[in-house]
Formats: C-alpha cells, structure tokens, sequence
C-alpha cells in the first residue's frame, strides 16, 4: 500500500502571487502601491462628501423647477385674464356701434334726424375707444417682443404734447372739454418717442374720459434737475385711494370705479408705466374722488 501524498505541495512557488497579484488584486512587491485602512476611509469620505454635494445641487434644480414652474404658472393665468378682458372691451363698443348703426337706419327710415346727431356721437366715441385698446394692444405687443429696441433721442415735449391734443379733437369735441397745455418749447427730454407718444396719448385719453362734460384738462412741466417732471391735471370724478393702489399693478385687468357709467381696466396705465421706467423716470398718481386726478411722470432732461 502506498503512502498518502501530503495535501500541501512541495513547489515553494506555489506560494507566490500570480502575475504579481494578491489578495483583492493588489500586488504584493515593491512596485504596486499599498492601501491600508486609513486610505480607505479616506475614499469613502470623499465619495460621502461627493454625495452630499451632489444631493444639495438636486434640491437646488428641484427648487429652481419649482419656482419656474410657478412662475409659468402665473404668467399663463395672467395671459388668459388679460386675452379675456380684451375679447371683452373689443367686443363691448363694436356692439355698440353696431347697435347706433341699426339705429340710424330706423332714423332715416322715419325721418327722425333730431336723434340722429345724439347717435353718430355715440358711435364716435365708442370708435375712439376702441382705437386707442387696439393701439394699446399693439404698443404692449412690441414692447413684449424680442425685437423690440430702445431708441432714445432729443424730443422737444412741447410739440409732442401739442400733437397729441390734436389728435384727441374729437374726443374732446363730443364731452365739450377744454383740454390745453402751457409747456415751454425749450422743454427738451432724452427719450424713445414712441414710448413718450403713448405715454401722453393714454394720460390724456385716460382724463378725457374720467371728467365730467364741460370738465377741464390742463397739462404742465416744470424742470427737476437732471429730469422733467410733466403733470397731466383734470376736474374728474377722481379716484379713490383703493383703486390708486391697484393703478401700475402688473395684472391691473379689474374695474377701476369711477362712476357707473365709466369703466377701465388699467392697460394703458400699465403701458404708461413701463415705458416711464424704461425711459429712466418715475410715474405717480395724487387724487382725491369728486375733486379729480394728476398724473406726474418724469423723464431725463436732455443735456
């Protein structure tokens, strides 16, 4: 019977590492590096650290998203609002004078022309004010567009002004208003015309309506160095101190009461707003109901 062979080899070499490997892959010589139990722990806490870096910067884009999402949230709110209560204004005087035209037919018909008068002048008026929303419309469009450049230049506010208060005889006419202005010609503003255009057209548009017939209107300037300050004054029906407050809101798309047979919705205030910022200046209202209204705005003076 032969002996048992012995389990452990005799080959020493048998013993060494394979290929210069060790346990977990790590050779064992005096070219390969070492891990030892500190290193590791090292490595572990900067992967920890990593982590919670990284775990931060989610919370963050979380946060970020939400806050965009909220934001997106209440500009499509505010678009809906603001596409509604313009349907609505355009739709209210062209129904209008879609009505006085039906009138004016049955006045014709029956030779009635004492009315007729009365009924071209409410066709007018409904007819001015929807030309100043769709001018209104077009100005907030443009200066919501990409496209859209600030160009300003020397404008003599007089003659902005005197033009302006041309363009309103027909207003003025219908409600027998007195609407003048006592700005100097030297008064020069560095500004975007346009802009000033519309500001001027939408503070006069906005009196004319809001006083009473045979009211007054007066416009003025004076100089506040470096800026002039302009002054849209009337006799109206005033505004009270709640409904100032709502006046330059972003959304100011609610009922501004006067009386009950005037009614806004406070996008050309708005527009007025913006472009006095975007010209540098500041706009401000003083009222006090059944006493009338006086819009301050200022713009750079030109130098």
């Amino acid at each position: 019977m032969e002996p048992k062979q012995s389990f452990f080899p005799k080959n020493h070499n048998f013993y060494q590492p394979l290929n210069g490997s060790g346990i977990n892959g790590v050779a064992h010589s005096h070219h390969a590096p070492v891990i030892t139990v500190n290193d590791d722990k090292v490595m572990k806490n900067q992967i920890k650290i990593r982590l919670q870096e990284l775990e931060k910067q989610n919370k963050g884009l979380k946060s970020k998203i939400k806050q965009h999402k909220s934001e997106i949230a209440e500009l499509i709110a505010g678009n809906k609002k603001f596409i509604s209560v313009l349907a609505h204004d355009l739709k209210s005087p062209f129904s209008s004078i879609y009505s006085v035209l039906g009138i004016l037919r049955e006045c014709i018909q029956e030779n009635n022309y004492d009315e007729m008068e009365e009924y071209i002048d409410i066709a007018s008026s409904s007819s001015i004010n929807t030309t100043n929303l769709i001018e209104n419309i077009l100005a907030w469009a443009q200066s919501h567009s990409t496209e859209n450049r600030f160009n300003p230049i020397k404008v003599n506010l007089a003659n902005v002004v005197g033009r302006e208060i041309e363009n309103s005889t027909l207003a003025v006419k219908l409600k027998k208003i007195s609407l003048s202005h006592s700005i100097p010609s030297r008064f020069m503003v560095r500004a975007d015309l346009q802009m000033i255009q519309s500001i001027m057209r939408n503070l006069i548009s906005n009196a004319i309506k809001y006083t009473n017939t045979k009211g007054n209107i007066t416009i003025s300037a004076k100089e506040s160095v470096p800026f002039i300050e302009v002054m849209v004054k009337d006799d109206g029906i005033g505004i009270s101190p709640k409904d100032q407050k709502k006046l330059f809101n972003k959304y100011p798309l609610d009922k501004v009461s006067g009386n009950t047979n005037v009614k806004g919705k406070g996008l050309g205030l708005l527009l007025c707003r913006e472009f006095v910022i975007l010209n540098g200046g500041i706009i401000w209202v003083e009222s006090q109901p059944g006493k009338g209204s006086s819009f301050f705005f200022t713009l750079p003076g030109y130098e």
